[in-house]
């Protein structure tokens, strides 16, 4: 519990806000042999400070609040989340608000500093959807340093909160380059709306892996998130819907697409391969495909 309690420590420390999003039934959950995190938390041998730390961050269960945050909690009910077969709440939660799934380092199975879900929904074509998707993850402050450039661009929106992040484009994310379509679409979303979470997390991967992309061609494998080009017959049956307008006053035809989940949003983009920036063309909804044509 200490190592568990010194990690959140040092969570906040490095800018993560101070609450745990946990189930009804944590304090019930065992961390020894017939030893209880309630007994724990009153048992007069733990340093008494410790204890009163722990009791202030773990307020916010449970995980969702089903009035106050009703967009997140719709989203997670008609999603799942599994890990190796298991349905995993807590993760899915992370995925869903952009954060830090936080466990304690019990196992080798959970020394790692992401773990990939399988994220499955029912999306609004009626089709179920499934793709693997990396979730943050921390059970030792290793894997905290690993997570620094997420963080460091967390507390610039964080500090920025009273002022519109989507008026910083160019500072939080250096190696995207935005077209007109795409900075005024971001802006039809409501501030605060669930949906802004996972664009943003997106334009983060993408800034990461084009920050790092120094040589050879553009590999969508290497980030973290599915990505895929359209189909050829697509882009031919379908040039007009995916031809935008360039920053440099050029016409490009965007193919490669990332989704952000939940829902069936898309960000389109083009890798620059001589500037090794990526152009964001479209956020928004899906576009027409030979598959999907309305």
């Amino acid at each position: 519990m200490e190592q568990f309690i010194r990690l959140i420590q040092h969570s906040v420390n490095l800018g993560v806000r101070r609450y745990l999003r946990v189930d009804e039934d944590f304090i019930y959950y065992d961390i020894g042999p017939n030893y209880k995190i309630i007994q724990w938390l009153n048992d007069k041998n733990v340093d008494m400070d410790m204890r009163r730390y722990f009791k202030s961050v773990i307020t916010r269960k449970p995980y969702i609040d089903s009035h106050r945050e009703a967009d997140i909690y719709s989203q997670f009910k008609s999603s799942d989340f599994f890990y190796n077969t298991i349905v995993c709440k807590g993760l899915g939660i992370a995925h869903l608000i952009d954060g830090i799934a936080i466990s304690f380092q019990s196992d080798d199975e959970w020394n790692k500093h992401t773990i990939t879900l399988r994220f499955v929904e029912l999306d609004n074509t009626g089709d179920i959807y499934e793709e693997d998707i990396e979730t943050r993850h921390i059970s030792n402050k290793f894997h905290l340093d690993l997570h620094k450039t997420y963080l460091d661009q967390k507390r610039k929106i964080d500090l920025n909160n009273n002022t519109e992040w989507r008026n910083e484009l160019e500072q939080l994310f250096p190696s995207l380059i935005f077209c007109d379509r795409a900075k005024a679409q971001l802006f039809e979303y409501k501030k605060g709306d669930l949906i802004l979470k996972q664009i943003q997390k997106r334009l983060f991967e993408l800034n990461e892996y084009f920050t790092s992309w120094q040589e050879g061609a553009f590999n969508n494998e290497s980030l973290p998130s599915k990505v895929t080009p359209e189909s050829p017959i697509t882009l031919v049956t379908y040039t007009e819907e995916h031809t935008f307008l360039c920053p440099d006053g050029q016409y490009r035809i965007f193919s490669w697409h990332v989704r952000v989940t939940p829902g069936a949003g898309r960000i389109f983009f083009v890798p620059d391969e001589i500037t090794r920036k990526c152009i964001i063309g479209h956020i928004g909804n899906k576009l027409k495909t030979v598959k999907y044509s309305t």
